[in-house]
């Protein structure tokens, strides 16, 4: 199953051929309250079966660019990792995989940010061998991100810098062999530490409070009231909150973000997490009734015994803020 929905419907006026000039004149010039402003979201969902492993491709639009991507698991409940993110020039690939013992049906929702090819410089950088973070070229700025993690391994970061220079990706543990990689989607821009005038990049973050409760959602909006809804970048970061008597913390393993996703407007971001689930551990709630819209609902399966303390920060950029 698969849905496209595309951001922004232009309204022109009928009453006569110069009155329509006229709107299109107007509108060249002014984007309309409530409108998104150059950027359009394309959403795909794979099929919802027990799969043990899927992906999905949302595609931009004819004309269009990929400048931003998002993906989240539909009724994963901490049995479903999000594993990749992977965009390219005109899409984006997202991949999900289940835990062994993980028996109810799921899906992968795919969301690909475009926008109209101006023939302005886009490229997507990719993290070098033995590397965490991929870096846009000195004269780009961060757009959007990706990752691709090995099997078996679960995402606890996706970190857009603070200068819009990069994108690092964080997991707990790495097996032998190939390792995580980084995707960066690079655009024209000002970055936040240059000395050219003009408006420049800048993330938007929102940290959860801390606790024990999974799973664990935090929203990224948009600064401005009146910003034009356009948010083209994903990131997420867990950090376990660390306990004054554990004199040897080890990093948590069994915490994963299963959720970066904008929203249909483009002016928010949804960033979840949750804890892996207890194989055979209670029944879920959602399914076919969770499908429609970005609704993301899920189920506290995990043992209730684990005291561990964490957060989940969710990161945003915003491509009409350069």
């Amino acid at each position: 199953m698969s849905r496209d929905t595309t951001l922004g419907t232009g309204t022109r006026s009928r009453c006569s051929v110069a009155a329509a000039a006229a709107v299109v004149a107007v509108a060249a010039m002014l984007v309309l309250p409530g409108t998104a402003h150059a950027a359009y979201r394309h959403r795909a969902e794979s099929g919802y079966d027990t799969t043990s492993s899927k992906s999905v491709t949302a595609t931009c639009g004819p004309g269009e660019e990929l400048i931003g991507a998002g993906g989240r698991i539909r009724n994963g409940n901490g049995g479903v990792r999000l594993a990749a993110i992977v965009p390219g020039t005109t899409s984006v690939v997202v991949r999900g995989e289940a835990y062994p013992g993980h028996a109810e049906p799921w899906s992968v929702i795919a969301a690909a940010i475009c926008a109209p090819d101006d023939g302005t410089p886009r490229v997507v950088e990719v993290s070098p061998a033995g590397s965490r973070t991929a870096s846009c070229p000195t004269d780009l700025v961060l757009s959007g991100t990706g990752f691709d993690l090995p099997a078996g391994v679960p995402l606890a970061g996706l970190v857009p810098d603070a200068d819009g220079a990069s994108v690092t990706v964080r997991t707990a543990f790495h097996q032998l062999g190939t390792g995580p990689v980084a995707y960066a989607i690079c655009v024209q821009g000002i970055r936040a530490s240059s000395a050219i005038d003009g408006a420049r990049y800048k993330r938007f973050a929102t940290t959860s409070p801390g606790g024990t409760s999974s799973p664990r959602m935090v929203t990224v909006q948009r600064e401005w009231e009146d910003e034009f809804p356009s948010m083209s970048g994903v990131g997420g970061e867990i950090t376990a909150l660390p306990d004054p008597a554990d004199l040897f913390p080890a990093p948590v393993s069994d915490i994963f973000i299963d959720a970066m996703m904008p929203n249909d407007d483009g002016s928010q971001v949804t960033v979840a997490a949750v804890r892996r689930a207890a194989v055979g551990a209670g029944p879920s709630v959602g399914g076919d009734a969770a499908a429609a819209g970005n609704g993301l609902r899920s189920v506290d399966r995990h043992s209730v015994d684990d005291d561990t303390l964490w957060t989940v920060t969710g990161y945003s950029t915003d491509h009409d803020i350069y």
